[in-house]
């Protein structure tokens, strides 16, 4: 059965741990990514996203008519450039910051353009591949991943950089076309 945002948000309404539950695994992934995108660290990215679920959690009532995954990464993308602003004010005062969510996503497009983010993955180098999915698909600690694999946590952290620029293109595009 497939969860709709609608359903989420009637969750949040009637059971806030079990709605963020849903939330969380439908969005907490895909809104890191999209954070990258801003402050290319996947840990600042990390607890970005983890800010806007806690004021997610906070917030009191939901409107199920609401475009929860426009307000998700309009969310995200608000506390990246309030971190960049704060942290990086001279980066930021050359940066738009317009947010345009009326024409989000078509969810058929959106489900094609992982497929073909899934598909660059599997096309990584061996080694890089198996960091980029311990790190982000099943969110191992850097050292955990450097026990696994028997590498250095140096090495972990060079291959994940090195699967995020090769997937660049491909983010930015997916990225891009979620606003």
């Amino acid at each position: 059965m497939k969860i709709t945002d609608n359903h989420i948000l009637y969750t949040l309404d009637n059971d806030k741990s079990k709605g963020l539950k849903l939330l969380f695994e439908r969005y907490y992934k895909p809104l890191c990514v999209f954070a990258i995108k801003y402050v290319y660290d996947l840990n600042l990215s990390e607890d970005i996203v983890q800010e806007v679920f806690i004021k997610v959690w906070e917030k009191q009532k939901f409107h199920t008519q609401m475009n929860l995954s426009a307000y998700l990464f309009a969310s995200v993308k608000n506390a990246c450039i309030d971190y960049l602003r704060k942290e990086h004010p001279l980066y930021v005062d050359s940066f738009d910051d317009k947010i345009v969510i009326e024409n989000y996503y078509d969810e058929e497009e959106i489900l094609e353009r992982n497929r073909r983010l899934m598909d660059k993955v599997e096309n990584l180098p061996q080694k890089t591949r198996e960091v980029f999915k311990a790190v982000v698909f099943y969110n191992l600690k850097y050292k955990e991943v450097a026990e696994e694999l028997n590498i250095s946590v140096n090495t972990v952290k060079s291959n994940l950089a090195r699967a995020y620029r090769l997937l660049r293109e491909v983010l930015d595009i997916l990225v891009s076309y979620l606003l």
